[in-house]
């Protein structure tokens, strides 16, 4: 691992590739949309070790969910000459409104389901009252549905 560090140390677009599971169009977008600048040898990109430490802060900036413009204003400061200060700076507002509007999120979820389980509830209740024979199939319907979202689809289908 130490050996990934060394300033000196050139990377394949397969190195990167496999070392963080992207895939070379992946890389190709990132560049054409500025955001690395691999040298080249013939028609080879050769990445720095400043490309792969870029790549990495895309790739989190990416599975947090920032824009890419804002991952790009995020690698400019990493360009800046202060030790990263600035770049932690503002990686820091940006990463505390993410988490903020991800809780936001998570909230209206949780408040979504609630509604859905009680409407389910108040449907079977009704269904029972006026059409108690469709009550089998509304349960069919929700075993098959479960199975899904656990990925168990065709042990629930019998297959």
């Amino acid at each position: 691992m130490a050996d990934l560090r060394r300033p000196e140390r050139t990377f394949t677009i397969r190195n990167l590739c496999n070392e963080f599971k992207a895939t070379p169009r992946a890389l190709r977008f990132y560049e054409d949309k500025g955001l690395l600048n691999p040298a080249r040898e013939g028609l080879n990109r050769v990445y720095s070790h400043k490309d792969r430490v870029r790549l990495q802060l895309i790739l989190r900036g990416k599975r947090v969910g920032l824009s890419l413009s804002e991952i790009r204003e995020l690698l400019d400061l990493y360009d800046e000459n202060d030790d990263g200060a600035a770049q932690m700076a503002r990686s820091l507002k940006k990463f505390r409104e993410r988490a903020s509007a991800l809780e936001q999120q998570r909230e209206d979820i949780d408040g979504a389901l609630i509604e859905l389980h009680q409407a389910c509830a108040r449907l079977e209740q009704r269904l029972a009252e006026i059409r108690p024979d469709l009550l089998p199939r509304a349960a069919d319907y929700d075993q098959v549905l479960r199975a899904r979202l656990d990925g168990h689809a065709d042990a629930a289908l019998g297959k």
